[in-house]
């Protein structure tokens, strides 16, 4: 499908999507670009690149039949694109992993030398494990891989990025840049937020009125609810600062709808207005129903 591609942020992501591409034989030579000498040798040994490098200068030139995938943070994309722009020629093709599309869109294809074009991506797979030593295969397998292309946009490009979303088993789908981010703010991003506010008002540096709680009853006592509730907290803090700080306007509108529901169920239980709050968790309960496909739910 490609002659190379190179993925720039050999992570959970891009380290899954090399397993992928080489099981599959999708590409001649996967080549990864690195931050670290150790990420180079875990790449390896999982085998998620056929090389690797620490230096973006060291990369062949990359034109027709080549892609290029970024799955760095978000906010350090822009200079990795202008560190780049000298090994791009025309027709490469150049998409991203990232979790918000317009800034994204904005800002990267000014970057870019005459006919390399970039179009956005953004696998919906992961978890809160983030390194090249949590890849694996078929991580896509079932996933919505978003695509945002926009008027200019050449229809092969897009076909190819589409058609290598469903060689690793994903479904790709096209959205606005604009939506893509409103979407994602409420149902991932801002989950993300309300689990780090949760686990930290839950932790021990969270102090009371009245003074702290045990650690060790805490972590005794903490079972699977709080696991469940709190696990996306355990992503790695700067790719979810640079997803909060480039998605700002989505995430707090998000925000405010969730303080809103808050600040209503806390009136409730401050009342001790049992009817209001019994008809806030139910509607709750339907609201995730709305959402989440839960086949063993009791209705």
């Amino acid at each position: 499908m490609f002659d190379r591609v190179v993925i720039a942020g050999v992570g959970l992501i891009g380290g899954s999507l090399g397993m992928d591409l080489r099981e599959r034989r999708l590409a001649r030579r996967v080549v990864g670009l690195v931050r670290r000498e150790v990420t180079i040798r875990e790449a390896l040994a999982v085998g998620a690149v056929d090389e690797a490098t620490l230096d973006p200068e060291a990369l062949p030139r990359l034109s027709e039949g080549d892609l290029v995938v970024l799955a760095t943070p978000v906010l350090t994309m822009p200079p990795l694109v202008r560190r780049l722009a000298p090994a791009l020629a025309s027709g490469a093709l150049v998409t991203d992993a990232a979790s918000t599309k317009a800034y994204l869109v904005r800002a990267l294809p000014p970057l870019l030398p005459p006919g390399v074009e970039f179009i956005g991506g953004h696998p919906m797979a992961g978890s809160e494990r983030g390194g090249v030593r949590h890849a694996r295969r078929g991580l896509f397998h079932g996933a919505r891989w978003v695509l945002t292309p926009d008027a200019q946009t050449s229809p092969e490009a897009l076909a190819q990025l589409e058609a290598l979303a469903r060689a690793v088993e994903a479904e790709p789908l096209r959205l606005d840049p604009e939506l893509h981010d409103a979407v994602v703010a409420r149902i991932s991003h801002l989950p993300h937020v309300v689990a780090a506010a949760l686990a930290t008002a839950a932790g021990p540096s969270a102090a009371g009125p009245d003074g702290d709680l045990p650690l060790d009853l805490l972590r005794r006592l903490a079972a699977s609810g709080f696991r469940s509730t709190t696990r996306v907290a355990d992503g790695p803090a700067p790719v979810w600062r640079d997803i909060c700080l480039s998605n700002r306007e989505a995430l707090l509108a998000s925000l405010d709808r969730f303080e809103a529901a808050l600040a209503w169920l806390r009136e409730a239980i401050t009342t001790g207005d049992g009817e209001a709050l019994s008809r806030g968790l139910e509607a709750a309960r339907e609201a995730r129903a709305q959402l989440v496909s839960d086949p063993g739910r009791q209705l």
